[in-house]
C-alpha cells in the first residue's frame, strides 16, 4: 500500500526515527488509551507497536502528518488482505485528541480508501469496541455498516471500495 496525500495530510509509513514522533501521538490520545488498556500509552509504546507492525509483512502503520509542518497529527494502522485477499482492516486510525472535531478523521479514511482502491482492493473493514460509541458513530457516518457482531458488542464494519 502506497503512502497517501490528502488537502491537509500526507500519510507515510513509520520508521525508526519516527519513534518520538509516534510515541508523542500516542500520549495525546489518553482517552483511546484509557478506554482500551484502562492508562495511559507507557513509554515503550511506539516501539512495540513498530516492533509488531514490522513482525508482519501485511501490516501498514501510516503517521499522518499536517501537509504544512509537524508534529505529526494521527497514526493509521493497517492489515492488508485481511481475513482475505483484496480487503484491508483499520486496526487503528488515532488523531490527538485536540485535534478531534476538525474533519481530519473523515480526510484521511477518504485519503485511505482512494489509495486502497487505486492498489486493488476492494473492501475496507474495521471492528469497533462495544465500549467505543464514538468511533461507532464515526465509521457510521463516513459509510461504514456493521455487517457482524464480535464478541462482547463489537462490531465489525465494513466499505465496499
Amino acid at each position: 500500500m502506497t503512502p497517501f496525500r490528502t488537502p491537509r495530510l500526507v500519510a507515510r509509513p513509520v520508521s525508526a526515527g519516527d519513534l518520538p514522533a509516534l510515541q508523542e501521538l500516542l500520549a495525546a490520545a489518553p482517552a483511546y488509551h484509557e478506554l482500551v488498556d484502562g492508562a495511559p500509552a507507557g513509554p515503550s509504546a511506539a516501539v512495540d507497536l513498530l516492533a509488531d507492525a514490522e513482525a508482519d509483512a501485511d501490516r501498514r502503520l501510516l503517521l499522518l502528518w499536517p501537509a504544512s509542518g509537524s508534529p505529526a497529527v494521527g497514526l493509521v494502522d493497517l492489515q492488508l488482505h485481511w481475513p482475505d485477499p483484496g480487503a484491508a482492516h483499520v486496526r487503528l486510525l488515532l488523531l490527538r485528541e485536540s485535534l478531534h472535531g476538525r474533519g481530519l478523521g473523515r480526510e484521511a479514511a477518504a485519503g485511505l480508501e482512494l489509495a486502497l482502491r487505486l492498489d486493488g482492493f476492494r473492501a475496507l473493514r474495521l471492528s469497533v469496541t462495544g465500549e467505543n460509541e464514538g468511533a461507532r458513530a464515526f465509521w457510521e457516518r463516513i459509510g461504514f455498516a456493521p455487517v457482524a457482531r464480535l464478541r462482547a458488542g463489537d462490531t465489525l464494519h465494513e466499505k465496499l471500495l
